[in-house]
């Protein structure tokens, strides 16, 4: 796993768009050490001493290491001012053993280039602000030095600017081969889930359609027979079950098909299926624009909310369950609290697989999950999953589901979901 991937996805793509520069900002630092370089040998030859051997190899590092480790490193470099403060400095005392010599005006301008890549364009030029009035005072040869000088200044200037743009450019490039990377994913899934949702209606759904149906004239045949009662109700039995497994499998098909198909229907069938597995009442509250946070975040929502109530059903001995989904400033939140007997002492999330996984998945999304004792008993989990504002489409108001044995039907768009309590 490398550093992005360890991070949130803000932060991710962050280091995405740092890394987009990169390869500019190796340049300018090579372009910087060579000036420097030339700088040495001619510190050397003119009998500057010490001072000026001392000087360039000041500068030397703050161009070496942004070069060598930029990737990993760049945001720390691009947000952290004493750098900033230290790397201005570092850039006049440099000046000083070129003073005079072209090779100034190029490291001024290479330097006020890589400050616009990655500071942006007002923090660079007022970094740059030192270097140009060192160059108009640069020049002892009188008009000349001071035309010399000037010219000198707009070129830093200019430099400071396209450095911005060229940054700025590279970053809106980086974003673009993100978003059209995620496109041709997305539409590969798509094609996937539409092949698979394709099979299983050719081959298992067909099939199971036709088991029902046999299963049900089997134990209508038996029953007209007069076979005994404890084989007929085997037969209506195995018939009943034959029939669930194909709605499920049918129900299974138009998620693989529709994957947009908002995020309160979802939660509100993986409550009822489990209220009918555990005879536990599990009441889902909606509020408004829930439906509209994404078809990716729906299924981390969905996901999370399966595995919190499999948490309940293992651990919290609970006889009521509470689940709200809501949605603010482009946050999916999901609350889920229960009356069982909460949190065991030094039961932590990195204690269990469930809570760890629950966490993860939200800090995949750049959010978090929290467990909290509940007001009289329980356990409170709240997990945030960021994500963009929703569209522009209207948000009705919220409703509340309460998911039991009864079958909670899909409410048609812009109306409040309800169903009975169990």
């Amino acid at each position: 796993m490398n550093f992005s991937e360890r991070l949130s996805p803000r932060h991710a793509m962050d280091a995405t768009t740092q890394r987009a520069i990169g390869p500019a900002v190796r340049l300018l630092c090579q372009v910087r050490l060579a000036v420097l370089a030339f700088a040495l040998v001619l510190a050397l030859l003119d009998g500057a001493g010490w001072l000026g051997v001392f000087l360039v190899v000041l500068a030397a590092p703050f161009s070496f290491v942004p070069a060598l480790n930029w990737d990993t490193r760049g945001r720390t470099y691009a947000r952290n001012g004493i750098l900033l403060a230290g790397d201005t400095a570092v850039a006049v005392v440099a000046l000083l053993p070129l003073a005079g010599s072209p090779l100034m005006t190029v490291y001024a301008a290479a330097t006020a280039a890589l400050w616009g890549l990655f500071a942006g364009l007002r923090l660079a030029l007022v970094m740059a602000g030192p270097l140009c009035l060192y160059q108009l005072t640069a020049y002892n040869d009188g008009w000349r030095g001071l035309v010399t000088g000037i010219a000198g200044a707009a070129l830093t200037v200019v430099m400071t600017w396209t450095g911005t743009h060229l940054g700025r450019r590279l970053r809106r490039q980086a974003l673009l081969s993100v978003k059209l990377a995620t496109a041709r994913e997305d539409q590969a899934t798509m094609a996937e889930r539409l092949r698979l949702a394709r099979d299983l209606h050719d081959t298992v759904a067909g099939d199971l359609a036709g088991l029902a149906m046999t299963a049900h004239g089997l134990a209508d045949r038996l029953d007209r027979e007069g076979a005994r009662p404890g084989t007929v109700e085997v037969a209506r039995g195995l018939s009943g079950a034959v029939a669930t497994v194909h709605e499920h499998t049918r129900r299974a098909l138009g998620e693989l098909r529709d994957e947009r198909d908002g995020m309160a229907g979802p939660v509100a069938e993986v409550a009822r299926l489990w209220t009918d597995r555990t005879g536990i009442p599990a009441a889902v509250d909606v509020g408004p624009g829930v439906d509209q946070a994404g078809a990716g975040r729906a299924q981390h929502v969905r996901a999370v909310v399966t595995e919190l109530l499999e948490n309940v059903r293992k651990h919290a001995r609970a006889s009521r369950v509470e689940i709200a989904l809501s949605v603010r400033d482009g946050t999916v939140e999901v609350r889920m609290s229960d009356d069982g007997v909460g949190l065991p002492g030094g039961v932590t999330p990195d204690g269990s697989y469930g809570m760890r996984g629950v966490r993860e998945r939200a800090e995949l999304c750049g959010g978090g999950a929290t467990w909290a004792p509940a007001p009289g008993g329980g356990t409170v989990v709240r997990v945030r999953l960021p994500e963009e504002p929703p569209g522009a489409a209207g948000d009705g108001p919220g409703g509340a589901i309460a998911v039991g044995p009864e079958r909670a039907g899909r409410a048609p768009t812009g109306r409040p979901w309800t169903a009975e309590v169990a």
